[in-house]
């Protein structure tokens, strides 16, 4: 494969309306270098996990830590809508839809969720590359990737559907004028580079 052509893992979920959650299957193991992989290798544990913004770090629930047979790596100061707690740490890898793998993350312990959610992915792992959350005709699609590649603008992107066209000699869209009441060249107003049209 060419060497300038970059490598990204991604994994997407497709859902046939629009969602008010965001949750996938996951495999969860102990850490481990995947370069360097224990002999025997460490069991996987499948459950949920729901994609959680909100959260700055990456929980799994008291119960998949007994399930796992996890030894606490350290505590960790929590913040919660209900004040705050000292909670068990985990070194654990996260084993996302399609072979994402997350090695090394440091999984705070949180209060088991109903519905056989396991896990919470927080943006210690959503931060790590790019989310995107789409609605197209009411159908909720969520994709991400690793590495971080591309800047999503909406703001860009309507920039140049509006303006994009325009002649840089045409008078400025924006209504730009010089002192004397004259309008203004598009490419002199400064206009261009704020729109990020440049």
């Amino acid at each position: 494969m060419n060497g300038s052509v970059p490598l990204f893992r991604a994994c997407t979920l497709k859902l046939p309306g629009r969602a008010n959650r965001i949750a996938t299957t996951i495999k969860l193991c102990q850490a481990f270098d995947a370069a360097n992989p224990p002999i025997p290798p460490y069991p996987f544990y499948d459950t949920v996990a729901i994609w959680d913004t909100g959260a700055t770090q990456s929980f799994i629930t008291n119960a998949t830590a007994i399930a796992m047979g996890l030894s606490p790596s350290g505590t960790a100061l929590v913040n919660h809508g209900g004040g705050s707690s000292q909670v068990n740490t985990y070194m654990v890898n996260f084993g996302l839809p399609n072979n994402v793998t997350v090695q090394g993350v440091l999984a705070c312990e949180c209060a088991d969720i109903p519905g056989g959610v396991g896990a919470l992915i927080g943006m210690d792992i959503i931060s790590q590359g790019d989310f995107s959350i789409t609605n197209v005709n009411g159908l909720t699609c969520m994709s991400f990737r690793i590495p971080s590649m591309v800047i999503i603008d909406y703001v860009l992107e309507s920039n140049k559907r509006q303006y994009g066209n325009i002649s840089r000699n045409a008078p400025c869209p924006l209504g730009c004028k010089d002192a004397s009441g004259k309008p203004v060249k598009f490419k002199k107003c400064g206009c261009m580079e704020k729109l990020g049209l440049s």
